[in-house]
């Protein structure tokens, strides 16, 4: 026996509506706020960079070179500066050049606008490692995973998002 057209249009009636609704757009949810912290540090268009951008670069190199050797070889007198128990930015800086990762020329590009972050190895990349301040008072901050930014002023890199732990500066 066969269903009557009502029987047979109420089913067909069901299944387009059915399917209708299951096929309807429905908009995503709103996404999670971005973090807190700032995955790079943003360079402003305004300020150029310094004529110390490559001496930054280099120091920079040579000090995760230092780390990374202090850590394969098991030498506790290579490392971040933390771990070498660097006393000043000026010794950590001659520590490098005593241990050959800076050339011995490196000892003129440092005076005292330079500072260096006492990190260590549980430091996240986010932290800041190295500061130099121009003179025409602008600003360079180098992270610990080796992302530069320039500021115009003191004031602009003090605005930087910080890590979970603001790093102590070496005197």
């Amino acid at each position: 026996m066969r269903p009557s057209w009502h029987v047979t249009f109420f089913f067909f009636l069901t299944t387009c509506l059915l399917t209708s609704n299951a096929c309807r757009k429905v908009p995503p949810p709103p996404l999670p706020p971005e973090p807190d912290i700032s995955p790079v540090i943003p360079i402003p268009d305004t300020a150029q960079v310094p004529d110390v951008s490559w001496q930054t670069i280099e120091i920079h190199r040579a000090s995760q070179k230092m780390a990374l050797d202090g850590f394969q070889y098991g030498k506790t007198t290579l490392g971040w500066p933390f771990e070498i128990r660097a006393t000043s930015s000026q010794a950590y800086l001659d520590h490098l050049i005593h241990e050959n990762f800076l050339p011995p020329e490196a000892v003129r590009w440092i005076d005292h606008h330079w500072r260096i972050a006492n990190l260590s190895d549980s430091d996240s990349g986010e932290t800041v490692f190295l500061k130099v301040t121009q003179q025409d008072k602008s600003v360079v901050l180098v992270r610990k995973d080796g992302q530069r930014a320039v500021f115009q002023d003191e004031a602009a890199a003090s605005s930087v998002k910080a890590p979970p732990r603001e790093p102590a500066w070496l005197p």
